[in-house]
């Protein structure tokens, strides 16, 4: 998908176009959520004392949550085993697993989502991987190229997410397909003013009429 000027301007043109169909699923994601941390905690009561015993017995665990730390060199003990900890409890209240989680911790971080709000940002991608039918590291991939070209003052995970989940709704495309082409044509589409919103919409709508994402 290239970034030209001809694909911008259809984006702006498809996307306002398309707009108004957001509202027809809007929340859908908010929605979700509530399904996924239901799912999620009766699946958690039977993975809690698998996945806390099994942690202990996986060295790649270990060496994983090691390789995060690098990204973190000031990063003190106590912060170090609380991280750790925080990664099983995500993963375990959202159903998921542990070594799916760290890599994708890994890849926040060094996309430059903040230490201090790596989790909700996580938490945020999961339900996105959960709901777009694709891997923790794909949905990370996805929000932090958005972010990234909005800027996180202008654009949080949880919106980045609501686009990309309605994108996938209202077209033929999936959250993976989104998440490897995105980079192509949302810095440009940030920098001439077009929304996340209008991207999505104008990819539902293309993808709808048969173009590949």
């Amino acid at each position: 998908m290239a970034a030209s000027t001809d694909l911008l301007i259809r984006l702006r043109a498809d996307g306002k176009q398309a707009i108004g169909e957001l509202g027809r699923v809007d929340g859908a994601m908010g929605k979700l959520q509530r399904g996924v941390g239901r799912a999620a905690t009766a699946g958690a009561v039977a993975l809690a004392g698998l996945a806390a015993a099994g942690i202990k017995e996986f060295a790649s665990f270990e060496r994983g949550m090691n390789e995060v730390f690098t990204l973190l060199p000031q990063i003190s003990g106590v912060a170090m085993d609380k991280m750790s900890e925080q990664v099983k409890t995500l993963a375990v209240d959202m159903g998921v697993l542990p070594e799916d989680v760290v890599p994708a911790l890994y890849q926040s971080i060094s996309a430059g989502v903040p230490e201090k709000n790596v989790f909700g940002f996580l938490e945020t991608a999961t339900q996105l991987s959960i709901a777009g039918v694709t891997d923790l590291e794909t949905a990370v991939d996805g929000l932090t190229t958005i972010t990234n070209a909005y800027g996180v003052e202008n654009i949080s995970a949880q919106e980045a997410a609501d686009s990309l989940f309605t994108a996938m709704k209202l077209g033929k495309t999936t959250v993976g397909e989104m998440s490897a082409s995105l980079f192509q044509v949302v810095p440009a589409a940030a920098a001439a003013g077009i929304t996340i919103d209008e991207v999505g919409a104008a990819l539902a709508a293309i993808t709808a009429q048969g173009t590949p994402t």
